[in-house]
């Protein structure tokens, strides 16, 4: 069973509301120079030798239209990154609200052994789903 639960801080626990914002700003920041200077990345090699998108294809045209605000194209290149992305924004969003509010309570998951099998075939059916969705748009 999977919950989310708000619960103090354990001592010494790992800081999640300070790590993961901080580590998806620098993301960006480096993204948006990325973007900046114009470079281009390499094509992919997966794709060039099989014919088929890899996982990460479509990302960076994704990130690209996320960040001119086209959300219905960035969905498009690849509906996954999307919405970790987004995702990563709401737990920022909420990492500095839980910092303003000097908040001791902390937002975790939480879940049993079933909970966690079930959320890693989640994942890796969602995985599956964009790779299919990803072979039939970015086919060249």
């Amino acid at each position: 069973m999977l919950r989310l639960v708000r619960r103090p801080a354990f001592p010494g626990e790992f800081n999640h509301e300070l790590i993961w914002p901080l580590g998806f700003v620098g993301t960006l920041a480096a993204g948006w120079g990325w973007f900046q200077t114009g470079w281009q990345l390499p094509g992919c090699l997966f794709m060039k030798w099989t014919g088929f998108p890899c996982l990460g294809c479509g990302g960076t045209r994704c990130a690209r239209h996320l960040a001119s605000f086209d959300f219905t194209q960035a969905f498009l290149f690849h509906p996954l990154l999307w919405t970790l992305i987004l995702l990563a924004a709401a737990w920022s969003l909420w990492s500095a609200v839980w910092w303003v509010r000097r908040d001791p309570w902390r937002l975790r998951l939480v879940a049993d052994e079933a909970g966690w099998t079930a959320l890693r075939r989640g994942f890796l059916g969602l995985l599956g789903l964009n790779w299919l969705w990803q072979c039939y748009y970015l086919r060249a």
